[in-house]
């Protein structure tokens, strides 16, 4: 279930509380007149099966109440009570497979800023992956992924194509079209310096480094460094 706290202007609140009074998948609605100053309007509260919330939304944005009033949208992590239950049993589909669009966009959206930090993470991200393959350590290579910004633009690629949404698509792909190419760059400027200082580890090569060799060739085991010189042609 999802909460929506929702601001309306007085000459609309009868049209929303008409729409929300007739879903099914609505329970526990309550109406405060004139209790919203800024904007200044009616506060309308109820829970909505996830599974119905987008639907739900869109609906009440076409009475405009986005741009008068406000719809916030809160996750309910646990409810107890008959209504809330009928509620969801009268929504199409499964609560695990419902999608709050809404929600999924406002988070997408502050994920996929150009920003200076985003620029940062993606080159700590790449020479902190850099590190691990000069040393062979695969927990740096996971460091790399857990440090790197890069999935909130990927996400807003595809909240973009499905969407629609020319700007944030423009914005996403802005993201990754500069950060990977400076990451790379940074990434290739420090390892000539560690070359050329000598820091590069005696042990480093390219065929000895199993467990980051996946990096470059996935198709090959992990157990590398243990079978036979024959049977390592495809991992060179």
């Amino acid at each position: 279930m999802v909460h929506l706290r929702i601001v309306v202007p007085s000459y609309q609140a009868e049209h929303a509380l008409d729409l929300l009074r007739n879903t099914s998948s609505v329970c526990n609605l309550i109406y405060l007149e004139r209790a919203a100053q800024r904007p200044e309007g009616d506060v309308i509260l109820c829970d909505v099966a996830r599974e119905e919330a987008s639907v739900v939304v869109s609906d009440l944005r076409e009475l405009n109440i986005d741009v008068d009033g406000s719809i916030a949208i809160e996750d309910i992590d646990s409810h107890i009570s008959a209504a809330a239950t009928r509620a969801e049993e009268a929504a199409e589909g499964f609560t695990s497979d419902g999608v709050v669009w809404e929600e999924v966009e406002s988070r997408t959206s502050e994920n996929v800023e150009l920003s200076g930090s985003f620029l940062a993470f993606m080159v700590v991200a790449m020479l902190i992956a850099a590190v691990g393959i000069l040393t062979d350590q695969v927990v740096l290579i996971i460091g790399a992924m857990v440090v790197g910004p890069e999935f909130g633009p990927l996400a807003g690629l595809c909240v973009a194509t499905v969407e629609r949404r020319g700007e944030l698509l423009r914005r996403s792909f802005a993201a990754l079209a500069i950060g990977f190419p400076l990451g790379i760059t940074v990434t290739f400027l420090v390892t000539l310096l560690i070359n050329a200082l000598g820091l590069v580890p005696d042990s480093f090569s390219q065929q000895g480094h199993p467990f980051t060799r996946f990096i470059s060739s996935p198709t090959c085991s992990r157990s590398w460094s243990h079978t036979s010189p024959e049977s390592r042609g495809c991992c060179r």
